[in-house]
């Protein structure tokens, strides 16, 4: 298996399934719609050209048939800014109600606290799950911790739902702690879980 490499606009619908499976409760309740059509609205943002979502800001590994098995994105604090401007932009080209988005995103802004912007953010890790249990998890964790810091970061930042137990179980291994716990009363009548932010500490490089 090689490193993590560049993504592609036409890996949009393998992405998408990846990017929900990472936390469905969220996705449910940002769209408001059935799994399948939030695939192709997340599909739309991973080919957008700018935001968060955008195939530009994520890399992958690859199996041997070069079909997308594992996505990853992170990002400084400071670009992590700029990405959210990006997001208010093409989610208004979403072929949705964007009053209803927008408000539903207000409530879940509450679940992430502030990135200080001394951190560098990992958004998401997503492995598809046919290649689960075979360490890629680790392997691409420990690439995006030699990226923060060779960039000179000192800590990195993950937010986890909390209801998503091995997902917690895999970063309290790898020496995350738990530094806030969000709860959201609105969304409380939606059964989503509380937010953790976790947080490592990271070496210097020799």
């Amino acid at each position: 298996m090689e490193n993590l490499g560049l993504a592609l606009a036409s890996d949009a619908k393998r992405a998408a399934e990846l990017i929900y499976q990472s936390d469905a409760p969220f996705y449910d309740y940002w769209f408001a719609l059935p799994p399948e059509m939030i695939l192709l609205n997340l599909a739309q943002l991973w080919q957008a050209e700018a935001g968060s979502y955008s195939y530009r800001n994520a890399q992958v590994l690859r199996n041997g048939d070069e079909e997308l098995i594992a996505l990853v994105f992170h990002y400084s604090a400071g670009y992590g800014a700029q990405l959210q401007m990006s997001d208010d932009f093409e989610v208004n080209t979403l072929p949705l109600d964007a009053e209803i988005l927008r408000e539903r995103q207000y409530q879940l802004d509450f679940l992430f606290p502030h990135v200080p912007k001394n951190a560098w953010y990992l958004r998401t890790i997503a492995v598809h799950p046919a290649y689960r249990n075979r360490h890629l998890g680790e392997r691409m964790l420990a690439q995006v911790c030699y990226a923060a810091r060779e960039a000179g970061y000192a800590s990195l930042h993950v937010d986890v739902d909390s209801g998503n137990a091995a997902a917690v179980r895999f970063y309290l291994r790898h020496d995350f702690a738990i530094l806030v716990e969000s709860h959201v009363r609105p969304l409380a009548q939606f059964e989503l879980p509380a937010s953790l932010r976790l947080v490592k500490t990271l070496n210097h490089l020799v």
